[in-house]
Formats: structure tokens, C-alpha cells, sequence
């Protein structure tokens, strides 16, 4: 595996000027649908005329390793013999299966330092092997906050380099799970809305403050902080989370997933040296979360349609199965639009988070705008079809629809990201 997304084996001969283009022929009808592709991705559309068979000039490669392969596949055994759904609904009730699942992906499956560079003993993965992992999570709506606890964590701690390197080797075997805490009231998904403040050096410093939505909190070992110095400075705090002065209110998610408020008062913390003001590694650290989010997302929106297409040959009304009907068959294929273009943005987002900041940006928020968009007519779709018993919580489907609801706002709506690329496009 490899340490960048550029230099995996997902292959890029020759990139499209805007991705999504190769979904649709661009002709004299379809001046509308290139005029919004335009300003979705950011990027010029040449003036050519797009054809099916001109397709395969493009030269695309995204074919996976045989390492990467082989990642996917024992990862989706190992959650259909112990994350299916009843399976599932047993881990939201009970903590200690739940430690058991999250030492299984640590030790048993390795995942924790998939993408964690050689030299913090990780395995040299990137954002790939990230997104090829997700999309598993979301197929069995994972109960433990890997992409927070781990992808996240380690994200804002590699920057700190060596310093950090027994730390990172702490969250790779399973033994520390931290928590970021990034969010504050009032913020609106605004990372530099940091009103948490942090006085001292080193492993002697003082965090005042509080944070809300903190995934994971409930089973973590410490909370990673953003903060502000006494210079104006952000900075990153990590804090035990039995330290004096922390107090912590638990509540759920209505995925079943645990969250918290948190409040710091003079709590012991040790800033992370990040090399500077932590403001920028905050928003690519996160940013990276919102493409690991968004391949989650493909995983949610594929079962979810599975799900229903299923249920669909089987459900019979007024003499026939309900999938006969036009209307649903017509709604059924939008709902796999949505994916594949979903599908296309999140590859595009995953492969851009070694670009230029501005890049990085419209690359990112145009995935995760798209994505909470569809997110919500798939799930939508999805309950509509299967009627009444789509909203119980004995059908699978319910819990779909809860977790892509989730997910529409995690890190950001669509009109948050619509306004950041705005604002990077000038």
C-alpha cells in the first residue's frame, strides 16, 4: 500500500476535465445538465462532444490491488458472521460486545492502521484504502466510531510527527480510542468557531471550554480538543477522559450511535505541537473524514436500494408484485443515479486530498454536497416503497433511513458545502 491517494493503485492516466461528464452524452439538449456540472466540480468541460464510445479515450483506471482486494474481502466476512443486523441491534445494547468488535477490527483485521504511514506504525495506506473500508462500514452500519476514533484522530495527529508516534501506535492496536472534539455551540459547522480556550505548554496545560456532538465520547480514552492559545492561536488539546474538571452529558444519535456534550473546566491537557496555528490541519484532517463519510454513504445508499429492489419483486398489490409498476421502477433507477454519481464525486473528493487547498476544497464539498442531497432521496425513496413497514424497527430499512438522516449533516449540509465552494471559487 501506499502513503497518497496519487500513488495507489486506484490509476490515473488521464483525468476528465470534470468527472461526472462521463455519465451523460453532451449534446445540443443537454446544455443545462453541463452548465450545472460546471459549476458543481468547479473545472472547465472542453468543448468536445461526449459519446459512448469515446468513453474509453479517457483511460481510467481504477482498478483495485491485490492487497486492497484482499482488504475488502476479509473485511466484509468478518461483518457477516459478526455485524449483520440482529447482530447489530445486540451491539447498540451492549458495551461489551461492542469493545469485542472494536478489538476484532484493531487486532483481528488490522484496519486501525490501514492508512496510517509506515513511520507512526502504520501500514503505509491513504485515503483509498479509507474509502474502500468505509463503504464496507456503511453496507453493515458499523455501530463503532471508526471514522471519528481513527480516521479522524489519526489525521489530526499526524502532522505532530514523531512526537506523536507512540500515541498513533496506541490508537493502531486498539489500546487508546480518541475522541475528537471539534465542535462548539453556535459554530454552524465552522471549524474556526473555536471559543475553548488553552493556557500553558506541553503536558502542562489548562483547557476551559466545551464542545458538543462529540461521536464516540461514550467509550473513549481520551478527547483530542481544538482550542485557542492565549496569542489567538488554534490549537489541538488531548485530554484524558477521567481528567478533574471534565463532565461529560451522554445521549444518542437517532442511528444508535453514542454522543456527548463535553464542558472543560481548568482541565489538565497536553497540546499536540502541530508546527503552527491548528486551524489548517483542523479543515484537512475533517476534510479527509468527509471523504471516508461520503464512501460510507455509498455503502448505506447501495444496501439501502438492495433492500428495496428486493422487497419490491416481493411485495404483492392489486394482483402483482409492486416492482411491475412503472413509477416505482422509474423511481428505483433514480435512486441508483444518485448513487453512481454519488459514487463518481466521492472517488474524485478521495483522490483530491493531496491537492492545493482550493482544490482539496471544491473537490470535497462538492462530494459531500452531492452526497447529503442524495443521502436523502434514496432514503426517502427507500421507505416510500417499502410503505408503512419501512418506519419499523424491525426492518432493516428503518435503520438505513436513520443513519443516511444522520449522515445528510454530519460534517456539514449540502448548503454549507454549496456556500465553501462558493467562497473558494471567488
Amino acid at each position: 500500500m501506499s502513503g497518497s491517494a496519487k500513488s495507489c493503485s486506484f490509476r490515473r492516466f488521464a483525468r476528465p476535465r470534470c468527472q461526472a461528464v462521463v455519465f451523460y452524452r453532451r449534446k445540443s439538449g443537454a446544455r443545462s445538465s453541463a452548465r450545472k456540472c460546471r459549476r458543481l466540480c468547479g473545472q472547465q468541460l472542453s468543448g468536445r462532444k461526449y459519446h459512448a464510445a469515446q468513453i474509453q479515450d479517457l483511460a481510467l483506471d481504477f482498478s483495485l490491488s491485490p492487497e486492497q482486494r484482499l482488504l475488502q474481502d476479509a473485511l466484509a466476512t468478518y461483518l457477516a458472521r459478526h455485524h449483520d443486523f440482529e447482530a447489530r441491534r445486540v451491539l447498540l445494547v451492549d458495551g461489551q460486545r461492542r469493545a469485542a468488535v472494536w478489538q476484532d477490527l484493531a487486532g483481528e483485521l488490522g484496519l486501525f492502521g490501514a492508512a496510517v504511514p509506515v513511520e507512526l506504525e502504520g501500514f503505509g495506506g491513504g485515503p483509498v484504502e479509507t474509502m474502500l473500508i468505509m463503504e464496507k462500514f456503511g453496507e453493515a452500519l458499523l455501530v463503532a466510531p471508526y471514522l471519528e476514533c481513527v480516521t479522524l484522530a489519526t489525521a489530526l495527529l499526524r502532522p505532530a510527527g514523531a512526537a506523536v508516534r507512540d500515541t498513533v501506535a496506541a490508537i493502531v492496536d486498539g489500546r487508546l480510542r480518541i475522541a475528537p472534539a471539534l465542535h462548539e455551540d453556535g459554530g454552524r459547522f465552522n471549524l474556526g468557531h473555536i471559543e475553548t480556550r488553552v493556557e500553558g505548554e506541553g503536558g502542562d496545560a489548562r483547557l476551559s471550554g466545551a464542545k458538543i456532538a462529540v461521536a464516540g465520547a461514550a467509550d473513549a480514552t481520551h478527547f483530542l480538543v481544538s482550542a485557542r492559545t492565549p496569542t489567538g492561536a488554534a490549537a489541538l488539546a488531548l485530554v484524558a477522559a477521567d481528567a478533574a474538571g471534565l463532565e461529560r452529558h451522554d445521549y444518542g444519535f437517532i442511528d444508535g450511535r453514542s454522543a456527548a456534550d463535553i464542558a472543560f473546566v481548568d482541565t489538565p491537557a497536553t497540546i499536540i505541537d502541530v508546527g503552527g496555528d491548528a486551524l489548517p490541519v483542523i479543515e484537512c484532517a475533517v476534510d479527509e473524514a468527509i471523504a471516508g463519510l461520503c464512501a460510507e454513504a455509498l455503502g448505506v445508499m447501495e444496501t439501502a436500494l438492495a433492500l428495496t429492489v428486493d422487497y419490491a419483486r416481493q411485495r404483492e398489490q392489486f394482483g402483482k408484485v409492486i416492482g411491475q409498476f412503472q413509477a416505482l421502477q422509474h423511481r428505483m433507477v433514480d435512486m441508483r443515479t444518485q448513487i453512481e454519481l454519488s459514487r463518481s464525486l466521492t472517488l474524485m473528493a478521495t483522490l483530491s486530498l493531496d491537492a492545493p487547498r482550493a482544490e482539496r476544497r471544491k473537490a470535497v464539498s462538492a462530494a459531500k454536497a452531492y452526497v447529503s442531497d442524495a443521502l436523502r432521496i434514496v432514503g426517502q425513496g427507500a421507505v416510500q416503497i417499502h410503505g408503512g413497514i419501512g418506519t419499523t424497527d424491525e426492518i432493516a430499512i428503518s435503520h438505513y433511513f436513520r443513519r443516511a438522516t444522520v449522515m445528510e449533516s454530519q460534517f456539514g449540509s449540502a448548503a454549507h458545502h454549496l456556500k465553501l465552494m462558493a467562497e473558494v471559487s471567488g
